[in-house]
């Protein structure tokens, strides 16, 4: 069986798509695979067009398909239970469509897709191809088809095919006044109502310069062509670009119009589970309220609408100068300090050129490195205004051949524009070795806004201190920014309240100013490094930076810090994902900045540096990008993947401090499940690079297993006790080292030597317990009892992971559960009371106690009096006041001697 298909609620297009199909595949059946607008279905019900054997998409066997033809759409997503068909990968498809590529396309056998006005324009064309002749009836429903979805050729996707082929169906009798009367209709009272709401409710958004009207409708019952009332609206105001929602019959329905390419409403649309063109789209939402489906509406209007800039928006400041008589060799030292390309040739304030890193390189490879700048530097330069167009900085930079554009302000210079920086403007992609933040794009996502995200996502106590301290930027003409992994969490909808701001000024004094809007709240200043953590009397904090540029004097080495802007301060973090940041400031709350290409990355789940020679810089970024990528999810990109394979072979480990490693090995380890993590660590061969001879085998990641499993049971039993597990995992990791090798990796990692010896004692204890447990068993639980209370917590953990035996693994956990909490109910005060002096015996005979109520011996108080007065019987001693008299009252059934030996 072949069936003909199309998507839901389908509109004229998609009936006459279908209507034209059947001609081309006669023992087709033809479904619509759910509802149809009103309009189409009783234009349907009134016409000729009925006698089609049209069958209701429930009613058909599916696995009788052999061919599915889709008209209309290729998204899985709009064509109901017949996406069936398309994951059985068992049916031939065929695919007629005009939409845009979307995400959930089919991929189809035979495809006939082009950039038309209507799907019916394609399927016209292979109507005249074959020489197949229409009714007069098929032909009107065709044009209306065409009519419809053009707009009666007034859209701006309408195209010259679209009128060749309403010409054609005129030729073959399309009826152009059934065509005016179905799309031309007076408005019923119902699509009147539901107009004067779309007017009443409507709100305008500006975004950039651009204006973009939101409204909504609710309806109890239905309303057709709701699409045809948001074109009235549109028609009758002018607009640019209108987003409707209407809410009927327990749906939202969406529809999208647009005249600008500053605004996608098929993108919009899209995101509904819709689909359309630039021009026109829609969707039906099912499960959003009027007010969720507004909510997320706004917020996708602002992420997707891309405004046209001005040159101020996209430079970068503060601008790095050099002065004419400093020489080419610390033009180049500064170039290689502040990764740019290019610097600005400045004196008093003048521009008098610009010298750029091939001029400079060049020179110095013919010895000139002592020559002036003001000798190489190209005396050409075009500037442009903080206010010029976009438009006018590219053809600058593109046709006048200009590396770097400078930004004035009243004369002032105050910012550049790399060519790097149009890239991603211009929506082209960027480079994959970039060395510095020039060569890197703005970004176009500083559109995008997420304030009202902001509100939802933190608790409204911090939300009304990010709020504060956007206040106090502003009031000192500053920049203050949400930066790093709270921004990427934000994104990922993941609980982060590990705040960190960025303030482009003093941020110690910023951080004392805010610090007085809250009683009880702490500074801790860091002058080195222009750094302050807020202290809260919670113990809630924020650590605040001052924007800063960091670069290293050496590999491995602890980077210096010098006064920056957020686009360099975010050029200095790890990854694209970490450099997002969210404006604070009110005029622009929730604004973010996106340089780097952060945010496509975090939407891919993607980890990528910025540079090439950042895991050379910091080797330790390395096991950061471990980290991240199996905490997210996220794939290491190729060349990053790549380029941390060199850097390990290139030894850059070797410069790293071991304190340094410790704490991102700790940091990897405490992850929920660090298996992952260890695992890719053996692969780039990262343990042999900490130390010769660290490995990552079978038995090892079996006993990281183990160890997850004891951690899991541990976390249930012990829910309030503290415990570090990185350092049960650490053991393991060192299991199959011998003492002196486990000595060189802890010494290699920074560990204290007190620690150190601990774990090196312990590691010994657990292999003696072990093999005494396994030549003599576990009886008495005391003397088993004796042995662990040797070991620390940690350790025994491990100890329960390494061994084999069931039953010790049992032993032990007894004893963390219910064994190490025994005590006597007898005090060194009562074996005073009882004729006992102070002295060592107090001690002796508690042990001797505890460890008979541990092999049951004595239950009862009384039972460890009598206990107590048999011991003083047996031994006479001058401790023991009434020794002989005790012994006469003895009821213990061991023997006096046995009873001493305990002591």
């Amino acid at each position: 069986m072949d069936v003909i298909t199309t998507h839901l609620n389908a509109d004229f297009d998609a009936f006459a798509s279908m209507v034209a199909a059947k001609r081309l595949y006669p023992e087709a059946v033809v479904a619509f695979p759910g509802s149809q607008e009103k309009n189409v279905r009783n234009f349907f019900m009134e016409s000729t067009l009925y006698i089609l054997s049209i069958e209701r998409a429930k009613d058909i066997d599916l696995d009788s398909v052999k061919r599915l033809i889709v008209v209309d759409t290729r998204q899985k997503s709009r064509i109901g239970r017949f996406a069936e068909l398309v994951n059985s990968g068992k049916v031939e498809i065929h695919l007629y469509d005009h939409h845009p590529d979307a995400e959930d396309d089919i991929k189809g056998h035979f495809e006939v897709i082009r950039e038309t006005g209507s799907t019916v324009t394609i399927l016209v064309k292979e109507l005249r191809e074959r020489d197949i002749k229409l009714t007069s009836e098929e032909a009107t429903v065709l044009a209306l088809g065409i009519y419809e979805d053009t707009g009666s050729f007034t859209y701006s996707s309408t195209t010259v095919e679209d009128l060749h082929a309403a010409g054609w169906l005129m030729e073959q009798g399309a009826n152009v006044n059934v065509v005016s009367d179905m799309l031309s209709s007076d408005l019923t009272k119902a699509q009147i109502e539901v107009l004067y709401q779309l007017i009443e409710d409507s709100e305008v958004v500006n975004i950039g310069g651009v204006e973009v009207v939101i409204t909504t409708a609710t309806t109890q019952g239905y309303v057709g062509d709701v699409a045809l009332l948001v074109h009235k609206y549109r028609d009758m105001e002018n607009l640019d670009a209108i987003f409707a929602l209407v809410r009927m019959e327990g749906r939202v329905h969406l529809v999208g119009r647009s005249r600008i390419e500053e605004v996608n409403a098929g993108e919009v649309a899209a995101e509904f589970g819709g689909g359309g063109h630039s021009t026109a789209a829609s969707a039906t939402i099912r499960d959003l309220s009027l007010f969720e489906a507004r909510e997320k509406l706004i917020k996708l209007v602002h992420d997707k609408v891309r405004p046209k800039k001005e040159a101020g928006e996209i430079m970068s400041r503060p601008v790095i100068t050099i002065a004419p008589d400093k020489t080419l060799d610390e033009a180049a030292e500064m170039l290689t300090r502040y990764q740019v390309s290019s610097l600005p040739v400045l004196v008093d304030g003048t521009i008098l050129g610009i010298v750029h890193r091939h001029a400079v390189e060049r020179a110095r490879h013919h010895a000139l490195e002592s020559v002036t700048v003001k000798d190489f530097m190209d005396p050409d330069v075009v500037v442009v205004e903080v206010t010029d167009p976009i438009e006018k900085v590219t053809r600058i930079s593109v046709e006048g051949r200009n590396r770097l554009v400078p930004v004035m302000d009243q004369g002032e210079l105050v910012g550049v524009i790399s060519r790097s920086d149009l890239l991603e403007h211009l929506r082209l992609p960027r480079a994959q070795d970039a060395t510095s933040a020039d060569e890197f794009p703005s970004g176009r996502s500083r559109s995008k806004n997420v304030r009202k995200l902001l509100e939802e996502h933190f608790p409204r106590r911090i939300y009304q201190i990010l709020l504060a301290g956007g206040e106090v930027a502003a009031s000192r003409g500053e920049q203050v920014y949400l930066v790093g992994g709270a921004v990427r969490d934000l994104f990922l909808r993941i609980h982060n309240l590990d705040i960190d701001l960025v303030v482009e000024g003093d941020g110690i004094f910023f951080a004392r100013t805010l610090a007085k809007r809250f009683p009880q709240c702490r500074v801790r200043g860091h002058t080195k490094f222009r750094t302050a953590v807020l202290l809260f009397e919670d113990g809630f904090k924020i650590d605040v930076a001052t924007a800063r540029h960091e670069y290293y004097a050496r590999p491995g080495a602890l980077p210096t810090v010098e006064m920056s802007s957020i686009k360099r301060d975010l050029y200095r973090r790890d990854f694209t994902m970490n450099t997002l940041a969210v404006s604070l400031n009110p005029g622009s709350l929730g604004r973010v900045l996106d340089f780097f290409g952060g945010g496509r990355d975090v939407k891919e789940k993607i980890i990528r540096v910025l540079h090439n020679l950042a895991f050379v810089e910091d080797p330790t970024r390395i096991l950061r990008a471990i980290r991240f990528s199996t905490r997210f999810g996220f794939t290491i990109s190729k060349h990053t993947l790549s380029l941390m394979r060199r850097a390990v072979k290139l030894k850059v480990f070797d410069r790293v401090e071991g304190k340094r490693l410790r704490n991102e090995l700790i940091h990897i380890l405490e992850e929920k499940n660090p298996l992952a993590p260890l695992q890719l660590m053996a692969d780039l061969q990262i343990y042999q690079a900490i130390h010769p001879a660290l490995n990552f085998g079978p038995r090892t990641r079996e006993l990281v297993e183990g160890v997850t499993s004891v951690l899991s049971w541990w976390k249930y039993q012990f829910t309030g006790e503290h415990l570090d597990p990185w350092l049960v995992y650490l053991i393991a990791l060192g299991d199959h080292l011998a003492d002196d090798e486990f000595r060189g990796v802890m010494e290699r990692l920074g560990m204290p030597p007190t620690r150190t010896r601990d774990l090196v004692r312990e590691r010994a204890e657990v292999r003696r317990t072990l093999a005494i447990v396994a030549r003599d068993g576990l009886a008495p639980p005391s003397k088993f009892a004796g042995f662990l209370r040797k070991i620390s917590i940690p350790t025994l953990l491990f100890m329960m992971a390494r061994t084999t035996r069931d039953e010790t693994r049992k032993a032990i956990s007894e004893y963390l559960r219910t064994l190490r909490c025994v005590k006597p109910a007898l005090s060194g005060d009562d074996l005073i009371a009882m004729g006992l002096q102070p002295g060592p015996t107090i001690g002796r005979i508690l042990r001797a106690l505890r460890d008979a109520r541990l092999d049951g011996l004595v239950k009862s108080d009384d039972e460890e009096r009598q206990l107590v007065r048999d011991l003083i019987a047996v031994e006479p001693n001058p401790n023991f006041q009434t020794a002989r008299d005790a012994s006469k009252n003895s009821t213990d059934e061991k023997s006096p001697q046995q009873s001493l030996d305990m002591v």
